[in-house]
């Protein structure tokens, strides 16, 4: 019976994709670990834990007089022995009492130094990973900027250290016709009025002036499928290390004739940032 292709999900917000045939995890170990959720990494991790000494100490049980002051034959001895000697704590109550029990304590003591090591990788791998700084608004949409109709979506940089050199991207899902009828989709970015931004310390909307022949303002009042992509990227200025960002808006996710409110606000020769009002739009009356 053949095998049923594995089926993994495409990770990302308002959009879903499914990839048919894709490798096993085995081949990325790395990434696979690095992926799951916390609960799945402490369940594998106390598994391998157990296995590893259940192992050992199924083999230290097998060979009588091997260790010292353990029962003979003892599962439970073997394998709490074992926990000893992988930890590398040594109680004294119980030690290699033979050539061959100091043979496979030793094998034990090298195994551990390599699950220690690569356990001690992974752990902090897994918290040094990237998080997300910015927080998108929920939708997008299309408004007046200087008289000229526009789209809009608006961000916010969500830690207290700010964003260095911030660059941005907005691009549309557009299906392209061939001239043997054939159809394929591309991302076809859209020009901000802005791209960079020096220091991004609290919010930043990005524009898109719409022509009147815009072929994305058609695709968004037609009925095919509509996608827009947002990306912003930049360095963290408290890690010095890269970060990014990105948002998904369907064609109910954008909004005509609206615009966003205001949610920055000075106090007392202070900025406020109101991140609660991020999402807020309201129509052009």
């Amino acid at each position: 019976m053949p095998q049923r292709p594995r089926r993994i999900a495409v990770q990302a917000e308002n959009f879903q994709a499914m990839k048919v045939g894709a490798p096993s995890p085995l081949a990325d170990l790395y990434y696979w670990v690095m992926e799951m959720t916390w609960p799945v990494f402490f369940g594998l991790s106390a598994a391998l834990f157990v296995v590893i000494n259940l192992a050992f100490g199924l083999l230290y049980a097998a060979l009588p007089g091997a260790i010292a002051n353990a029962t003979p034959g003892s599962i439970a001895d073997g394998f709490f022995f074992s926990v000893d000697t992988l930890g590398t704590v040594g109680y004294g109550a119980m030690y290699p009492a033979s050539r061959i029990g100091h043979l496979i304590a030793a094998t034990e003591i090298l195994t551990g130094m390599f699950v220690s090591a690569t356990m001690t990788g992974l752990i902090f791998a897994r918290f040094a990973r990237p998080r997300q700084a910015l927080a998108f608004s929920e939708v997008a949409v299309i408004g007046q900027y200087e008289g000229r109709p526009a789209l809009m979506v608006r961000l916010a940089s969500i830690r207290s250290r700010p964003l260095a050199d911030a660059t941005a991207q907005m691009s549309w899902l557009e299906s392209v016709s061939m001239p043997d009828g054939r159809t394929f989709r591309r991302l076809t970015e859209l020009p901000l009025v802005r791209n960079r931004n020096p220091l991004l310390a609290l919010a930043w909307t990005l524009v898109h002036v719409l022509e009147d022949d815009s072929p994305m303002l058609k695709a968004l009042q037609g009925q095919d499928r509509f996608m827009l992509s947002v990306s912003v990227g930049g360095l963290d200025t408290l890690l010095a290390s890269p970060s990014q960002g990105s948002a998904r808006y369907l064609r109910e996710h954008v909004l005509i004739d609206h615009e966003f409110v205001d949610i920055i606000t000075e106090q007392d020769g202070v900025m406020h940032l109101d991140l609660t009002n991020l999402h807020a739009v309201r129509p052009i009356s």
